[in-house]
């Protein structure tokens, strides 16, 4: 009797796997466009090599994030996949409600017939603080649970966690620094990613200062970092994953050149860094804080520059 019960929870298990191995790579594959669109990556710019290049390494990607999903899982029982689906579900719903970000804040005016071209600067900052400020809340809302626990436990520990891996967050600024000084001299200028910053900081201050300093480090830590790990749990695996992509998704949209590309190694080391930490702290909040007091402190120092 025990081993025909064995069977069956097996047979439900592997179909499960298998079922859910193959809508999550139908997922990232159907979430292409949208993360393309996401960070302003128009394929129909690209030459054809960098139009393969950016195809390939996201169909690698869906690929190895499903086999992994699949290796990982099945030593699992019926009941602890079931767990990790919830867990991971959780994750997955938060990368797909940032992913539509860009595609809410264009169908909001599109539907309601807005004309952008008429908004004055003061309108538009404070319609896409508005839109940002509820992507926020819903992610919020959807980690509550976590965030909550998170909070206490912050809260309670903050010195400790500061003063433990604060150096980490020195040693990925000081790897930022020496790689861009080093890429500068192989392709002088700057990044298109910091360019961007620049012109949108010139262009709406108010708006560039939410943004980058509250939106970016509440909303990539929670995907880049707490979403990833609720579906990747191999330490090793994730920290890579989480890094790579992080710089990566801040690179591609802006390569004119293949030296460009280098500029993956100073927008991955943060990522890195910020994963490492939370495999140790279990603890998003911390992240969180190191990555808003970098962009607070790179704007700042461009507000003071301009102001110079």
């Amino acid at each position: 009797m025990k081993k025909t019960e064995k069977k069956i929870e097996n047979y439900y298990k592997n179909s499960y796997m298998i079922i859910t191995t193959i809508a999550l790579y139908l997922s990232i594959t159907i979430l292409k466009d949208i993360f393309y669109s996401l960070f302003n990556i128009s394929l129909n710019d690209l030459n054809n090599n960098l139009k393969i290049i950016t195809n390939t390494t996201y169909q690698l990607f869906a690929i190895s994030i499903s086999v992994l999903f699949l290796i990982k899982n099945k030593d699992k029982t019926l009941n602890e996949f079931k767990q990790y689906l919830k867990i991971a579900g959780i994750g997955i719903l938060t990368i797909f409600v940032y992913s539509i970000t860009s595609l809410l804040e264009v169908a909001i005016l599109y539907y309601g017939k807005v004309n952008v071209q008429a908004m004055s600067v003061l309108s538009k900052t404070i319609y896409l603080i508005s839109c940002e400020s509820l992507i926020m809340a819903v992610i919020a809302l959807i980690n509550n649970k976590d965030l909550e626990k998170n909070i206490k436990d912050i809260s309670k520990n903050y010195k400790e966690y500061t003063k433990k891996y604060f150096k980490y967050y020195l040693l990925a600024l000081l790897i930022m620094m020496l790689s861009n000084f080093i890429i500068n001299i192989i392709n002088p200028g700057i990044a298109g990613n910091e360019q961007e910053i620049r012109n949108t900081l010139q262009k709406a201050p108010i708006y560039m200062f939410f943004s980058a300093v509250i939106f970016a480090p509440f909303t990539e830590e929670m995907v880049f970092r707490k979403a990833i790990r609720n579906i990747i749990k191999n330490d090793t695996i994730f920290i890579i994953t989480s890094g790579l992509i992080f710089g990566g998704l801040h690179v591609i949209g802006n390569i004119n050149t293949i030296t460009d590309l280098l500029y993956i190694i100073p927008y991955s080391t943060p990522g890195i860094i910020f994963a490492y930490i939370l495999t140790k702290t279990d603890n998003i909040f911390v992240p969180i804080g190191f990555h808003f007091l970098h962009n607070g402190l790179l704007i700042t120092l461009q507000i003071l520059t301009t102001m110079i």
